[in-house]
Parts: structure tokens; sequence; C-alpha cells
């Protein structure tokens, strides 16, 4: 099989030979200029060519293109952790959170004042509000309480988490996202202030800027913030009645707190960028990006008519033949024996022609014109 294709390409080789021979060669007399129609085929389309091969992948491949769908956020929840030098305690959860489409909020009121969702699209923002009441109790033994009163009184570090986990529908294995990031320290309540709520003596402590309320999801699953200025702060409430719960009560309410009802809880405003929709270059683009598959697709092109032009020195012996219809007779020949079954015949042309390829003095004197 392997000597099959070697002779199919010199065939191919020599057809395109003779078809430039008789095409352009024969009727071009030396020294005459070529034709304006030859050079703006050859110069100005291909080069325009070449611009499309290049800008259309960037066209198809753009945020802008249609296919690109809506990715909203299916589910959210948000907590509160707290972490000493005895370990990490959770205080805070709730899975209890809505979702408000952003063109379902008709006020007359300025929702956005700082501008930040201007340049976004209002089909992809969406308006997270999240209960005040936490949605499990706070079932934690007294020893480990009393345990982490201590640990509050004898060592300095407390750190208090908060984190946020969005889930959406693509891209695949990145359905659920998780922003998470500690308070800064000098935002943090004093630890005989959580030491109080936990023994009792007092029924909250309060926390500033927990969290930027402003999020982008973008389209490869990343959470960034869009601005770290527009912050919540909130306090942490402790009720106790026959059970014990937290509860989360902003003190920073904004205009959006009026669509979350009358004592709001967590509120966020999440940017989720489109998504390619699923499939082969649905899943290509949401693993590689947009960028990452152009340039691969550049480069390849690049790479491709990089070889089509390297080297062409090489090529003079085989391509720049003053005649080749003997070795094209000897192919015809080779053909022929093989569908005659005379296979003797047909290797002995074979290794003829092969011998050929590999002399250049034969070579030369095979292609001399007639």
């Amino acid at each position: 099989m392997y000597d099959w294709l070697k002779l199919e390409d010199i065939n191919a080789s020599l057809y395109l030979v003779k078809c430039d021979s008789v095409l352009n060669r024969a009727t071009h007399k030396q020294g005459e200029k070529q034709t304006k129609m030859t050079k703006c085929c050859n110069g100005i389309c291909l080069f325009f060519v070449l611009i499309c091969v290049i800008w259309a992948p960037m066209l198809m491949y753009s945020s802008g293109n249609p296919t690109n769908i809506a990715n909203p956020i299916k589910d959210a929840s948000f907590k509160v952790d707290m972490k000493t030098v005895s370990g990490r305690l959770n205080l805070y959860e709730t899975t209890l959170c809505e979702r408000i489409e952003w063109n379902k909020l008709n006020s007359d009121a300025n929702l956005d004042p700082h501008g930040y969702l201007d340049t976004y699209n209002k089909n992809d923002i969406q308006l997270i509000c999240c209960q005040a009441d936490a949605s499990t109790l706070w079932l934690v033994p007294s020893v480990v309480r009393t345990r982490l009163i201590q640990s509050l009184d004898w060592y300095d570090g407390m750190e208090i988490f908060f984190t946020w986990i969005l889930s959406r529908d693509r891209p695949k294995g990145k359905e659920v996202v998780k922003y998470e990031k500690s308070v800064d320290p000098q935002y943090l309540p004093s630890q005989s202030d959580v030491q109080k709520v936990l023994n009792g003596s007092m029924t909250s402590f309060r926390v500033y800027k927990i969290y930027p309320r402003y999020f982008r999801v973008t389209g490869s699953g990343d959470v960034r913030t869009l601005d770290e200025d527009s912050t919540a702060s909130a306090d942490l409430v402790l009720h106790r009645e026959q059970y014990e719960w937290w509860a989360f009560q902003d003190i920073q309410p904004s205009n959006l707190s009026g669509f979350c009802g009358g004592h709001p809880g967590p509120v966020a405003i999440v940017v989720s960028e489109e998504t390619p929709p699923q499939g082969i270059l649905g899943d290509t683009l949401s693993k590689f990006s947009i960028w990452g598959l152009y340039l691969t697709f550049v480069l390849a092109v690049g790479r491709f008519i990089r070889l089509q032009c390297s080297d062409l020195r090489m090529r003079i012996p085989f391509e720049n033949l003053p005649s080749c219809d003997r070795l094209i007779a000897i192919c015809e020949d080779i053909y022929a024996a093989r569908a005659e079954g005379e296979l003797g015949v047909e290797e002995l042309l074979y290794w003829t022609l092969v011998k050929i390829y590999r002399s250049p003095h034969m070579l030369l004197e095979y292609t001399k014109p007639d």
C-alpha cells in the first residue's frame, strides 16, 4: 500500500505539472509581462481570501454570535462561617434565595446609580434575594460552644468567611461555582462581642463590608466582582426560642432591597454571561474560550500556508519539468498492467519509475521535450 501511495503521489504531481505547462507556460513568451487579470487574481484576490480565512472565525466565534444563549442562575445559596484556632464553624446558611430577572424590576428608582451594569445585556442580570433567617437550625453541642468561647478568650486571630454558591446549566463540568472570601480584619467585630452572643448576654454582633453586592459569572465559570466599594454590612442575630437559629439582617439596604421584602437578608446583583449551547462547538468554546479556539485556528492556517511556501527550491527537480509525457505514459502503463492482471509487468514498470526518480540524470533525460 505504501508503494501504491507513492505511485499516486507521482501521478498527481505529474498531472499538475502537465496542466501548468499547457495552460500557463505554453502560451507565455519569454520576457512577456503578466496580464493585469492574472496579477489581480493571483495577488489581490488571494490576499482577500487570506483575510477572510483569518477573520471569518473571529466573526463566527465572537461573543456577539447569535449561537450564544442566556445562561441564568438556577439556584443560589449563601453562608457565613467563623474560624478560630479551634476550627471552622458554620453560623448562618440559607438556601432560600429568590432569583428576579432585571427586566421585571419595574421601578422609577435608579436601581444602578453607579452604572456598573450599563455595559451588560439586561437579560443576563438577576437580582438574588435570600431570606434573612437561616434555613437550618443552629444545633451546636454545649461542649463545642464552650470550647469556641474559650478559644476566643485565649487566642487572637478570628476570621469570618462568606460564601456564595451559584448554579447554572452550563458550562459542562462547571455548573456550580463558588465565591468565597474572608472579611477584612478591620471590619470584624470584637471577639468579646462574639463571646457575648455565644454565651447569651447579647443577641447580635455587627460585621461591616461582608461581601460585594455586584458579581459577574464568566462564560468559563469564574466569579468576579464588578466593584469592591459597593458592599453589604449586616448584623448576625442569634435567635433563642424553642430552638436556636441565626439571622442575617442587612443594615445598609439599597434601592433593590424593596423588591426583596421588608426585612431583606443577603442581596446581590449577578451578571451571568451568555455561553454557547450544548454540543461539540459549545463544549469546545466553553473549555478553550473564544480566543483560545481562534488562536488555534489562526496558527493552524499559518502553519498550513508556511508548509505550502517553504522549501520551494527542493521542488524544482520535480515541478519545473520541460516535458512529462514519458513519465505519464509509464504511469498509465502501470495502471494498464494492473487492470490486465500482469502483476510482474506492473512491478517492473514501478521500479523503473522509482529508478528514474532516484537518478537526476535519468530524470533529466526522460523529461526532455520531443
